[in-house]
């Protein structure tokens, strides 16, 4: 996102592919790798980050919500653990200037798929 002003309502900041992002059994992987330095959720008042593991997953996945300060992960904002066709939503007040998001499938659980979307919103 570029420094330019960011007019008010609803901005998509990031979301997966529409096949999803694969995540295997005991390892950790970060779902918003493409974005080196994170999501950009610093202009906005309160971001909705919506979230789910396909019912074709082979078992539970654990999503961490993280803020990133330059480029490197700082603090663990949220845990959430989904069951393969489980979903979820949360908003939260803007956690600082990045966001990073990671998912780790429970051990022996094979392959699983997840989606992931940010929303920012700004008065």
């Amino acid at each position: 996102m570029s420094h330019q002003r960011i007019k008010s309502g609803n901005h998509l900041l990031f979301v997966t592919e529409p096949g999803g992002h694969i995540v295997r059994s005991g390892k950790p992987v970060e779902v918003t790798e493409d974005l080196s330095e994170g999501i950009q959720v610093q202009p906005f008042y309160t971001i909705r980050i919506v979230g789910g593991n396909r019912v074709i997953s082979e078992g539970a996945v654990t999503f961490k919500l993280i803020m990133k300060i330059n480029r490197v992960s700082f603090l663990v904002l949220d845990t959430l653990t989904l069951e393969p066709g489980e979903q979820f939503t949360r908003t939260y007040d803007v956690p600082g200037l990045m966001l990073a998001i990671k998912a780790e499938g429970e051990h022996g659980a094979g392959l699983n798929a997840v989606d992931v979307a940010v929303f920012g919103y700004k008065f």
